[in-house]
């Protein structure tokens, strides 16, 4: 039986501009885009990828400052009540970075890997790529700025090595991942299917893969910008 496989592999920008603090005006991201730009004929699908002899792929990445640390202010408290869990999920939280956030669904919409209504206090989770104590990778979304503040995703360059984050859930278990990866990706280069479906990834372990904008921002004549790069960080599941 002929099947179709589609491979997403190309990442193209998506940002909507937004203005971040006194007079400097910069953006922050709706999502990254995915784009379907290769369809196989194929008798049989393709074979589960071999796992590295590694435990781990090896810690990639890690040098990658901030250029708005310091430039935006930390939100007030959410005015509206959040969610106390979305489809199983609590919060999303790592003290740490400065993660704390309640959980938004979020999709695929013309290809575009959306990002959460709720540019300040959510986190956009994609349940099609895989739900937290389930195994495979969870792919989480967030702003690293939004409406003139810091987002949920503001201090995750920061990750290091070993840094714990928590996917707390609804039924109290409380998962945690440490940070084996933090990479910094040029708009135009980022992998990104290799970022969703990681090859290697180990089979057994679960990752957790948060995505967000960072690096430099280009200014517009109107005083808006986009940036250039997006940050990747992947973490293992220990607990």
């Amino acid at each position: 039986m002929t099947k179709q496989i589609s491979l997403w592999a190309a990442v193209f920008l998506a940002a909507a501009t937004v203005a971040c603090g006194g007079t400097r005006v910069e953006s922050a991201p709706t999502g990254l885009t995915v784009k379907s730009v290769e369809s196989v004929t194929s008798e049989t699908p393709p074979p589960t990828p071999t796992p590295v002899a590694a435990v781990t792929p090896s810690p990639i990445g890690f040098a990658n400052p901030g250029v708005n640390a310091g430039n935006f202010p930390a939100p007030p408290k959410n005015p509206v009540a959040e969610p106390a869990s979305t489809r199983g999920i609590a919060r999303l939280s790592s003290p740490k970075l400065g993660i704390d956030s309640y959980i938004e669904v979020v999709g695929l919409v013309n290809n575009e890997m959306q990002a959460p209504n709720d540019g300040v206090y959510a986190t956009g989770w994609f349940p099609d790529y895989g739900l937290p104590g389930a195994g495979g990778n969870i792919v989480m979304t967030a702003h690293e700025t939004w409406n003139h503040m810091q987002g949920p995703f503001y201090g995750m360059h920061k990750a290091a090595l070993a840094d714990e984050i928590e996917v707390k859930m609804a039924d109290g278990r409380t998962l945690v991942y440490k940070v084996i990866s933090n990479k910094r990706y040029k708009v135009d280069g980022i992998p990104m299917g290799d970022i969703i479906w990681p090859k290697i990834r180990p089979q057994g372990e679960e990752w957790l893969t948060l995505l967000t904008c960072g690096g430099e921002i280009v200014y517009g004549g109107n005083g808006y910008g986009e940036y250039l790069s997006r940050d990747v960080v992947v973490a293992r599941r220990v607990k």
